[in-house]
């Protein structure tokens, strides 16, 4: 009798979730950010210092530092004395940042497969695998932060420090469009239950055309899920069987 398998040890999501701890600043800044990458804070939100202090238990300079990081991150707008604006992400602004992420990402992943370090890969490997098992909970914020760590682990091993910001960036502002225009659960529990595995095994493969490839056909499954309109835009009639709706999956007890 085989035994049952183990259960993922989330230890990349709790060094994920540490990080987001120490400064106080720090706390408000990553909540605040969970908020608008998660849509609770939208466009129509306006954040005073003064509110955001009486609700986190800080000083109005706490606060300012936070909102000072996230217009870096573009994700607020702030206009002095008349308050700081969530930021919207137009769909032609979204379809830039697209075309960017191809490029950025399959640029870099020819580079990784040519270096790609013992200690990276075992951290793309345990973030796949504990984001495959976040999966099934739909919590989507918990998936943001691996599906993050996971391609950001994976640039910084093309060597090209001065384009990480940038990424980083178009990553976050992609999750919230994407996040905001397919609100509920359901629809991560309907992607491929192991999204990041083919890109893994191309670059075991040590082959940088067949990462770039694998890299594009990841990038083009989240955009045609998530947001078909750019998808048409971006990629055109390109099609791939990878694309094809999956089977329901069985109800029925295991025989």
């Amino acid at each position: 009798m085989s035994e049952a398998a183990s259960p993922i040890i989330l230890t990349t999501l709790h060094a994920l979730h540490a990080a987001e701890g120490g400064r106080k600043s720090n706390h408000v800044y990553c909540d605040l950010k969970r908020k608008m990458v998660l849509g609770e804070l939208t466009g129509a939100s306006i954040l005073t210092e003064q509110a955001i202090a009486q609700d986190y238990s800080c000083a109005q300079g706490t606060v300012r530092e936070a909102l000072l990081r996230l217009e870096q991150d573009g994700l607020v707008d702030r206009k002095g004395y008349h308050g700081t604006y969530v930021t919207q992400l137009s769909e032609a602004e979204a379809e830039a940042f697209v075309r960017l992420r191809l490029e950025l990402e399959c640029a870099a992943i020819e580079r990784a497969a040519l270096r790609l370090d013992p200690d990276v890969r075992q951290f793309l490997t345990q973030s796949a695998a504990e984001y495959k098992a976040v999966q099934a909970t739909g919590d989507l914020y918990n998936l943001v932060l691996l599906d993050r760590a996971f391609h950001l682990r994976l640039f910084e091993q093309a060597d090209m420090p001065n384009l990480m910001p940038l990424l980083s960036r178009i990553l976050l502002q992609l999750h919230r469009y994407t996040i905001s225009g397919r609100l509920g659960p359901e629809i991560w529990r309907e992607l491929r239950p192991d999204p990041h595995r083919l890109v893994i095994e191309a670059l075991e493969a040590g082959d940088p055309a067949l990462c770039r490839q694998r890299m594009r056909e990841h990038i083009m499954s989240n955009i045609q899920a998530f947001a078909p309109a750019i998808y048409h835009k971006v990629f055109g009639g390109e099609q791939a069987e990878a694309f094809a709706p999956m089977p329901p999956r069985s109800t029925a007890a295991p025989s």
